[in-house]
Protein backbone atom coordinates (compact mmCIF):
# COMPACT_ATOMS: atom_id res chain seq x y z
CA UNK A 1 0.00 0.00 0.00
CA UNK A 2 2.76 2.48 1.24
CA UNK A 3 4.19 1.68 -2.21
CA UNK A 4 1.02 2.45 -4.19
CA UNK A 5 0.71 5.71 -2.49
CA UNK A 6 4.34 6.54 -3.59
CA UNK A 7 3.81 5.88 -6.81
CA UNK A 8 0.94 8.22 -6.89
CA UNK A 9 2.95 11.12 -5.06
CA UNK A 10 5.56 10.57 -8.05
CA UNK A 11 3.25 10.79 -10.77
CA UNK A 12 1.18 13.54 -9.33
CA UNK A 13 4.60 15.57 -9.01
CA UNK A 14 5.33 14.73 -12.26
CA UNK A 15 1.88 15.20 -13.83
CA UNK A 16 1.26 18.54 -12.23
CA UNK A 17 3.79 21.05 -14.12
CA UNK A 18 2.22 19.32 -17.30
CA UNK A 19 -1.08 20.48 -16.47
CA UNK A 20 0.25 24.36 -15.96
CA UNK A 21 1.33 23.96 -18.78
CA UNK A 22 -0.96 22.58 -20.48
CA UNK A 23 -4.18 24.43 -19.23
CA UNK A 24 -2.89 27.63 -21.04
CA UNK A 25 -2.49 25.70 -24.30
CA UNK A 26 -5.68 24.25 -24.32
CA UNK A 27 -7.41 27.63 -23.90
CA UNK A 28 -5.61 29.09 -26.38
CA UNK A 29 -6.80 26.24 -28.41
CA UNK A 30 -10.34 26.11 -27.29
CA UNK A 31 -9.95 30.36 -28.07
CA UNK A 32 -8.44 29.51 -31.48
CA UNK A 33 -11.32 26.96 -32.43
CA UNK A 34 -13.94 29.45 -31.38
CA UNK A 35 -12.98 32.74 -32.59
CA UNK A 36 -11.80 30.96 -36.25
CA UNK A 37 -9.31 34.09 -36.86
CA UNK A 38 -8.34 32.67 -40.38
CA UNK A 39 -12.16 31.14 -41.07
CA UNK A 40 -10.40 27.94 -42.01
CA UNK A 41 -12.32 25.86 -39.88
CA UNK A 42 -16.34 27.12 -40.55
CA UNK A 43 -17.95 27.02 -43.84
CA UNK A 44 -19.08 30.64 -44.31
CA UNK A 45 -21.89 32.67 -46.54
CA UNK A 46 -19.15 35.07 -47.76
CA UNK A 47 -15.60 35.23 -45.84
CA UNK A 48 -15.83 39.16 -46.08
CA UNK A 49 -18.48 41.27 -44.77
CA UNK A 50 -19.98 43.68 -47.46
CA UNK A 51 -17.23 46.18 -47.18
CA UNK A 52 -13.97 44.95 -45.98
CA UNK A 53 -11.81 47.88 -44.34
CA UNK A 54 -9.17 45.64 -42.55
CA UNK A 55 -8.82 43.26 -40.34
CA UNK A 56 -7.02 39.53 -40.55
CA UNK A 57 -5.26 38.37 -43.42
CA UNK A 58 -6.77 35.58 -44.99
CA UNK A 59 -5.63 32.91 -47.18
CA UNK A 60 -6.82 33.66 -50.81
CA UNK A 61 -6.77 30.25 -52.37
CA UNK A 62 -8.58 28.57 -48.98
CA UNK A 63 -11.49 31.13 -49.70
CA UNK A 64 -11.51 30.58 -53.21
CA UNK A 65 -11.50 26.98 -52.53
CA UNK A 66 -14.43 27.29 -50.33
CA UNK A 67 -16.27 30.01 -51.84
CA UNK A 68 -16.30 27.60 -54.67
CA UNK A 69 -17.72 24.27 -53.57
CA UNK A 70 -20.30 26.57 -51.94
CA UNK A 71 -21.36 27.99 -55.31
CA UNK A 72 -20.44 26.20 -58.30
CA UNK A 73 -23.15 23.69 -58.37
CA UNK A 74 -25.93 26.67 -59.02
CA UNK A 75 -23.13 28.83 -60.16
CA UNK A 76 -21.73 26.63 -63.43
CA UNK A 77 -18.76 28.20 -63.78
CA UNK A 78 -17.46 27.93 -67.06
CA UNK A 79 -14.63 30.77 -67.29
CA UNK A 80 -12.10 31.25 -64.99
CA UNK A 81 -9.16 34.16 -63.77
CA UNK A 82 -6.37 32.23 -62.72
CA UNK A 83 -2.87 33.92 -60.97
CA UNK A 84 -1.60 35.81 -57.87
CA UNK A 85 -2.74 38.98 -56.46
CA UNK A 86 -2.66 40.82 -59.22
CA UNK A 87 -5.26 38.85 -61.20
CA UNK A 88 -7.58 40.02 -58.90
CA UNK A 89 -7.48 43.29 -60.25
CA UNK A 90 -9.39 41.78 -63.99
CA UNK A 91 -13.09 42.78 -63.95
CA UNK A 92 -15.22 40.27 -64.54
CA UNK A 93 -17.66 42.72 -65.91
CA UNK A 94 -14.98 43.79 -68.47
CA UNK A 95 -13.37 40.09 -69.37
CA UNK A 96 -17.21 39.07 -70.00
CA UNK A 97 -17.24 41.74 -72.52
CA UNK A 98 -15.18 39.32 -74.68
CA UNK A 99 -16.20 36.04 -74.13
CA UNK A 100 -19.84 34.22 -75.47
CA UNK A 101 -22.50 35.41 -74.64
CA UNK A 102 -23.76 33.48 -70.79
CA UNK A 103 -19.98 32.78 -69.43
CA UNK A 104 -20.46 32.25 -66.29
CA UNK A 105 -16.82 33.44 -64.39
CA UNK A 106 -15.12 33.16 -61.60
CA UNK A 107 -11.19 34.07 -59.76
CA UNK A 108 -9.90 31.53 -58.44
CA UNK A 109 -6.11 33.19 -57.10
CA UNK A 110 -3.78 32.61 -54.95
CA UNK A 111 -1.32 34.73 -52.85
CA UNK A 112 2.25 34.05 -54.58
CA UNK A 113 0.28 31.37 -56.82
CA UNK A 114 2.85 28.79 -58.50
CA UNK A 115 2.86 26.43 -61.29
CA UNK A 116 1.70 23.88 -59.10
CA UNK A 117 -1.39 25.76 -57.59
CA UNK A 118 -2.94 26.83 -60.64
CA UNK A 119 -2.57 22.96 -62.51
CA UNK A 120 -4.51 21.66 -58.99
CA UNK A 121 -7.07 24.45 -59.31
CA UNK A 122 -7.64 23.08 -62.57
CA UNK A 123 -7.80 19.61 -62.07
CA UNK A 124 -10.01 20.84 -59.28
CA UNK A 125 -12.61 22.32 -61.54
CA UNK A 126 -12.91 19.23 -64.23
CA UNK A 127 -12.90 17.00 -61.23
CA UNK A 128 -16.10 18.96 -59.64
CA UNK A 129 -17.90 18.74 -63.42
CA UNK A 130 -17.32 22.35 -64.20
CA UNK A 131 -16.06 22.81 -68.02
CA UNK A 132 -13.04 25.02 -68.71
CA UNK A 133 -14.42 26.88 -71.48
CA UNK A 134 -12.32 30.15 -71.08
CA UNK A 135 -9.16 30.74 -69.37
CA UNK A 136 -7.66 33.99 -68.25
CA UNK A 137 -4.41 33.17 -66.70
CA UNK A 138 -2.29 35.94 -65.44
CA UNK A 139 1.67 35.78 -64.96
CA UNK A 140 5.03 36.79 -64.46
CA UNK A 141 8.83 35.68 -63.93
CA UNK A 142 7.90 35.02 -59.99
CA UNK A 143 4.93 32.63 -60.91
CA UNK A 144 6.31 30.67 -63.44
CA UNK A 145 9.90 30.39 -61.22
CA UNK A 146 8.09 29.22 -58.58
CA UNK A 147 6.90 25.51 -58.57
CA UNK A 148 5.31 25.28 -55.15
CA UNK A 149 3.18 27.05 -52.93
CA UNK A 150 5.17 28.77 -49.80
CA UNK A 151 4.18 26.80 -46.38
CA UNK A 152 2.50 29.49 -44.43
CA UNK A 153 -1.03 30.55 -43.42
CA UNK A 154 -1.43 32.96 -46.00
CA UNK A 155 0.17 31.06 -48.90
CA UNK A 156 -0.74 26.67 -47.93
CA UNK A 157 -2.81 24.89 -50.64
CA UNK A 158 -6.02 24.10 -49.63
CA UNK A 159 -6.66 20.55 -48.08
CA UNK A 160 -9.44 20.38 -50.67
CA UNK A 161 -6.87 20.47 -54.07
CA UNK A 162 -4.54 17.49 -52.59
CA UNK A 163 -7.20 15.46 -51.37
CA UNK A 164 -6.29 16.08 -47.95
CA UNK A 165 -2.96 14.83 -47.76
CA UNK A 166 -1.59 17.96 -46.22
CA UNK A 167 -4.74 18.77 -44.00
CA UNK A 168 -2.61 18.66 -40.84
CA UNK A 169 0.17 20.57 -42.47
CA UNK A 170 -2.97 22.88 -43.03
CA UNK A 171 -4.11 23.54 -39.99
CA UNK A 172 -1.26 23.92 -38.20
CA UNK A 173 0.78 26.54 -40.29
CA UNK A 174 -2.55 28.50 -38.93
CA UNK A 175 -2.16 27.19 -35.55
CA UNK A 176 0.89 28.39 -35.30
CA UNK A 177 0.69 32.12 -36.78
CA UNK A 178 -2.42 32.04 -33.77
CA UNK A 179 -0.10 31.30 -31.41
CA UNK A 180 3.00 33.29 -32.47
CA UNK A 181 2.86 36.48 -29.81
CA UNK A 182 3.06 39.56 -32.25
CA UNK A 183 -0.39 38.06 -34.14
CA UNK A 184 -2.00 37.55 -30.82
CA UNK A 185 -1.45 40.81 -29.76
CA UNK A 186 -2.22 42.41 -32.98
CA UNK A 187 -5.66 40.49 -33.14
CA UNK A 188 -6.61 41.48 -29.36
CA UNK A 189 -5.50 44.99 -29.71
CA UNK A 190 -7.47 45.38 -32.74
CA UNK A 191 -11.07 43.08 -31.89
CA UNK A 192 -10.75 45.25 -28.89
CA UNK A 193 -9.96 48.37 -30.18
CA UNK A 194 -11.34 48.37 -33.71
CA UNK A 195 -8.21 50.27 -35.00
CA UNK A 196 -5.05 49.38 -37.15
CA UNK A 197 -1.88 50.73 -35.52
CA UNK A 198 1.18 50.93 -38.21
CA UNK A 199 2.85 47.25 -36.41
CA UNK A 200 -0.31 45.31 -37.30
CA UNK A 201 0.49 45.71 -40.83
CA UNK A 202 4.30 44.36 -40.84
CA UNK A 203 4.40 41.30 -42.26
CA UNK A 204 1.15 40.86 -42.51
CA UNK A 205 -0.22 40.05 -39.26
CA UNK A 206 -3.40 42.21 -40.08
CA UNK A 207 -4.39 43.94 -43.54
CA UNK A 208 -5.35 47.71 -44.46
CA UNK A 209 -6.85 46.18 -47.42
CA UNK A 210 -10.51 47.80 -48.73
CA UNK A 211 -12.78 46.17 -51.40
CA UNK A 212 -16.25 45.21 -51.75
CA UNK A 213 -16.65 41.60 -52.69
CA UNK A 214 -18.94 39.59 -54.15
CA UNK A 215 -18.96 35.86 -53.67
CA UNK A 216 -21.01 34.93 -56.38
CA UNK A 217 -17.23 35.69 -58.49
CA UNK A 218 -15.11 35.60 -56.02
CA UNK A 219 -14.51 39.30 -57.09
CA UNK A 220 -12.85 41.73 -54.71
CA UNK A 221 -14.21 45.54 -56.08
CA UNK A 222 -11.37 48.25 -55.06
CA UNK A 223 -13.79 50.67 -55.30
CA UNK A 224 -12.52 52.44 -52.11
CA UNK A 225 -9.29 52.90 -52.80
CA UNK A 226 -10.35 54.16 -56.31
CA UNK A 227 -12.57 56.72 -54.43
CA UNK A 228 -9.77 57.79 -52.43
CA UNK A 229 -7.23 58.60 -55.40
CA UNK A 230 -10.23 60.48 -56.96
CA UNK A 231 -10.30 62.81 -54.17
CA UNK A 232 -6.35 62.69 -53.87
CA UNK A 233 -5.98 60.95 -50.35
CA UNK A 234 -4.50 57.91 -51.40
CA UNK A 235 -1.42 58.59 -52.64
CA UNK A 236 0.49 59.94 -49.84
CA UNK A 237 4.02 61.16 -48.79
CA UNK A 238 4.39 56.76 -47.50
CA UNK A 239 2.90 55.29 -50.71
CA UNK A 240 4.59 57.65 -52.80
CA UNK A 241 8.28 56.60 -51.16
CA UNK A 242 7.73 52.78 -52.10
CA UNK A 243 7.65 53.89 -55.74
CA UNK A 244 11.37 55.26 -55.81
CA UNK A 245 13.96 52.70 -56.97
CA UNK A 246 12.18 50.20 -58.16
CA UNK A 247 12.13 50.33 -62.32
CA UNK A 248 15.08 48.91 -64.16
CA UNK A 249 14.11 49.51 -67.56
CA UNK A 250 17.19 47.92 -69.70
CA UNK A 251 16.57 44.85 -67.42
CA UNK A 252 16.11 41.95 -68.50
CA UNK A 253 14.66 38.60 -65.71
CA UNK A 254 17.49 35.48 -65.73
CA UNK A 255 15.43 32.64 -67.28
CA UNK A 256 12.97 30.95 -64.44
CA UNK A 257 11.77 28.01 -66.40
CA UNK A 258 13.18 24.73 -65.99
CA UNK A 259 12.79 21.56 -66.36
CA UNK A 260 10.27 21.05 -63.23
CA UNK A 261 8.29 24.55 -64.32
CA UNK A 262 8.37 23.26 -68.31
CA UNK A 263 6.55 19.77 -66.85
CA UNK A 264 4.24 21.77 -64.93
CA UNK A 265 3.25 24.24 -67.79
CA UNK A 266 3.25 20.78 -70.16
CA UNK A 267 0.60 19.31 -67.76
CA UNK A 268 -1.95 22.98 -67.66
CA UNK A 269 -1.70 22.74 -71.29
CA UNK A 270 -2.81 19.21 -71.81
CA UNK A 271 -5.35 20.15 -69.57
CA UNK A 272 -6.79 23.08 -71.74
CA UNK A 273 -6.26 20.74 -75.24
CA UNK A 274 -8.50 18.12 -73.36
CA UNK A 275 -11.00 20.35 -71.99
CA UNK A 276 -10.86 22.70 -75.82
CA UNK A 277 -10.50 25.85 -73.09
CA UNK A 278 -9.91 29.20 -74.70
CA UNK A 279 -7.07 30.97 -72.82
CA UNK A 280 -4.65 33.84 -72.93
CA UNK A 281 -1.58 34.28 -70.93
CA UNK A 282 -0.98 37.69 -69.97
CA UNK A 283 2.30 38.92 -68.65
CA UNK A 284 2.27 41.43 -66.64
CA UNK A 285 2.90 44.51 -67.01
CA UNK A 286 4.72 44.96 -63.69
CA UNK A 287 6.08 48.97 -62.43
CA UNK A 288 9.91 47.31 -62.60
CA UNK A 289 9.92 47.62 -65.80
CA UNK A 290 12.24 44.46 -66.24
CA UNK A 291 11.12 42.68 -69.51
CA UNK A 292 10.76 38.57 -68.80
CA UNK A 293 13.43 36.61 -70.36
CA UNK A 294 13.12 35.85 -74.21
CA UNK A 295 14.21 32.20 -73.71
CA UNK A 296 11.02 31.49 -70.85
CA UNK A 297 8.39 33.69 -73.20
CA UNK A 298 9.46 31.81 -76.19
CA UNK A 299 8.90 28.75 -73.87
CA UNK A 300 5.34 29.81 -73.35
CA UNK A 301 4.54 30.51 -77.00
CA UNK A 302 5.63 26.90 -77.72
CA UNK A 303 3.29 25.28 -75.46
CA UNK A 304 0.26 27.61 -74.95
CA UNK A 305 0.95 29.36 -78.75
CA UNK A 306 2.03 32.46 -80.04
CA UNK A 307 -1.53 33.63 -80.63
CA UNK A 308 -2.30 33.01 -76.80
CA UNK A 309 0.72 34.82 -75.03
CA UNK A 310 0.70 38.29 -74.35
CA UNK A 311 3.78 39.94 -73.17
CA UNK A 312 3.02 43.23 -71.50
CA UNK A 313 6.22 43.35 -69.48
CA UNK A 314 9.38 45.70 -70.11
CA UNK A 315 8.72 49.44 -70.34
CA UNK A 316 5.10 50.44 -71.62
CA UNK A 317 2.40 53.05 -71.58
CA UNK A 318 0.99 51.97 -67.86
CA UNK A 319 4.34 51.85 -66.10
CA UNK A 320 5.47 55.15 -66.46
CA UNK A 321 3.24 56.53 -64.72
CA UNK A 322 2.92 55.47 -61.03
CA UNK A 323 -0.78 56.45 -60.51
CA UNK A 324 -1.61 53.68 -62.57
CA UNK A 325 -0.59 51.61 -60.16
CA UNK A 326 -1.67 50.89 -55.76
CA UNK A 327 1.99 50.02 -55.14
CA UNK A 328 4.99 48.68 -57.04
CA UNK A 329 3.84 45.31 -57.36
CA UNK A 330 0.31 46.23 -57.83
CA UNK A 331 -1.34 47.71 -61.05
CA UNK A 332 -4.96 48.87 -61.14
CA UNK A 333 -8.46 47.57 -62.31
CA UNK A 334 -8.17 50.38 -65.30
CA UNK A 335 -4.56 48.93 -66.55
CA UNK A 336 -6.11 45.41 -66.08
CA UNK A 337 -9.05 46.51 -69.14
CA UNK A 338 -6.71 48.05 -70.90
CA UNK A 339 -4.75 45.18 -71.40
CA UNK A 340 -7.73 42.83 -72.01
CA UNK A 341 -9.02 45.11 -74.22
CA UNK A 342 -5.38 44.69 -76.45
CA UNK A 343 -5.60 41.11 -75.78
CA UNK A 344 -9.26 40.25 -77.19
Amino acid sequence: MRENNGFKREMWRFLRPLMWFGCPFAALLLAYVMADPFKVIGNYESYYPEQVAGGVSLNPAHVATRNYLRQHQSGHYDSFILGNSRSIYYPIAAWRQHLPEGSRCYHYDAANESLLGIWQKLRFIAHEGDTLRNVLMVVDAGLLEKVDCDHWHLCETPPELTGYSNLVAFHWYNLKTFLTPTFLVAYIDYSLFHRLRPYMLRKSLLTDDMFVYDAKGNECNFVPLEQQIADGSYYDEARLRVFEGVQFPDSVSPPVIGKPQRELLDSISSIFARQGTSVQIIISPLYNQIRLNPNDLQCLKQLFGSDHVNDFSGPNLWNTDLHNYYEASHYRPHVAVAVMDSVY
